[in-house]
């Protein structure tokens, strides 16, 4: 899990969304924006995990790997489009937004 200062509040969520720069690599696509600090913020629809559970376990996961490959400098929210997250696919869209 990331720590509480390296999550984005969903007001910074809704700016990125609203006018960051998107990149997609398979299941996960991440919209960012450049910034002094390093940020992230994991999405799952329920499109994609119908329980909150299943979103919840996905989601921590995905923090969890990113506590290592998260990049510097920018404002990140990743989209999971499958309910499986692949680690490796994760760390190749971290490094494509360098």
């Amino acid at each position: 899990m990331l720590r509480k200062k390296a999550r984005l509040t969903s007001a910074e969520v809704r700016e990125i969304i609203k006018s960051g720069r998107s990149v997609r690599l398979g299941t996960l696509s991440a919209k960012f924006k450049e910034s002094a600090s390093s940020k992230a913020a994991v999405v799952v629809s329920a499109k994609v995990a119908k329980k909150a559970v299943e979103r919840n376990k996905l989601r921590r996961a995905a923090y969890l790997a990113l506590r290592s490959s998260l990049p510097n400098g920018v404002h990140v929210v990743f989209f999971l489009h499958k309910p499986i997250l692949d680690k490796n696919e994760l760390n190749a869209l971290c490094l494509k937004l360098i």
